[in-house]
């Protein structure tokens, strides 16, 4: 995104969104411009962190792309889960290169090779008998992606954003722009909904440039390469036409469990922390998930 278009965003942001501006730039979160190879460097230190706490159980946090997340998750996750007593590892993950996960740290088009290879490396000097992948978004779809080929046993996704070419499609774009009821009864939820729309068909092509359309990794086909697969839970937003529609795209596997939360901002997880519910919410499931394992 060019310096034009970033200050107009964050302006967009600023006079509609003015909650999740203040969120934004707490958590250092609040530039939306391109990071190229060159100026992200090597160092895995940039898009991954870990925290030992000495816990047997670890949540993998990954990062959205931008849209209205950027940055490492820690402000979204860790206050939030220990706020409610939970005594867990953590790893934070983000893409900097805002590629939905298919760009390593260097600039290759081997972004799920590279990020499993270095989360697995983690989980393993964690020594974790029990790991979590939370995301929301991009992240979102990054955590179901990844419990395939991790030991991931618990995926919580908030409006995972998969297949993105459903947010990112023409019928879509038509249907949000033109949500007339949605636009007087809700201003704020419509004008996030068509931001994260354009932010999505804007990263969406990136994407598809920068690996190729038939190179992009689909998150369903991932999650699928475990037998049998992670159990997930999926929390949508009943009233955003997107991602109510993405969310069938699950109904094959059997093993995830569609839960509505009544909203009509892609952002639920950020409508759930705003009512106290998130990190109840999350530390429920995952104890509940502890208890059956």
């Amino acid at each position: 995104m060019n310096r034009l278009l970033n200050a107009f965003v964050k302006l967009f942001i600023r006079m509609f969104l003015p909650g999740i501006a203040r969120s934004l730039e707490e958590e250092g979160q609040f530039d939306f411009q391109d990071k190229t190879g060159g100026q992200a460097g090597t160092d895995p230190s940039l898009c991954l962190s870990v925290e030992d706490n000495g816990a047997d159980t670890t949540v993998i946090c990954f990062a959205g792309m931008a849209v209205l997340y950027a940055a490492m998750p820690k402000f979204e996750f860790r206050k939030t889960l220990l706020d409610v007593g939970g005594h867990y590892n953590f790893i934070w993950v983000r893409d900097v290169h805002r590629s939905l996960y298919n760009v390593a740290l260097g600039g290759t088009p081997d972004g799920y090779g590279f990020y499993a290879r270095i989360i697995g490396d983690a989980l393993a000097k964690l020594g974790s008998t029990h790991n979590v992948a939370i995301g929301a978004s991009g992240g979102g779809a990054a955590a179901f992606a990844f419990s395939g080929v991790l030991p991931v046993g618990l995926v919580i996704a908030f409006n995972p954003a998969f297949p993105l070419d459903i947010y990112a499609s023409a019928r879509n774009r038509w249907r949000v722009f033109l949500d007339g009821k949605k636009m007087l009864r809700h201003p704020g939820d419509y004008f996030e909904v068509v931001l994260v729309t354009l932010g999505a068909y804007y990263i969406w092509k990136r994407v598809c440039r920068l690996v190729g359309r038939a190179n992009t990794a689909e998150a369903l086909d991932w999650y699928l390469r475990k037998n049998p697969p992670a159990r997930a839970v999926l929390f949508y937003s009943d009233h955003c036409l997107p991602d109510a529609e993405q969310i069938r795209s699950v109904d094959r596997a059997l093993t995830v469990t569609p839960k509505p939360v009544n909203s009509g901002r892609h952002n639920c997880m950020g409508e759930l922390k705003e009512r106290g519910e998130l990190g109840p919410l999350i530390h429920k499931e995952i104890q509940t998930w502890l208890a059956d394992a």
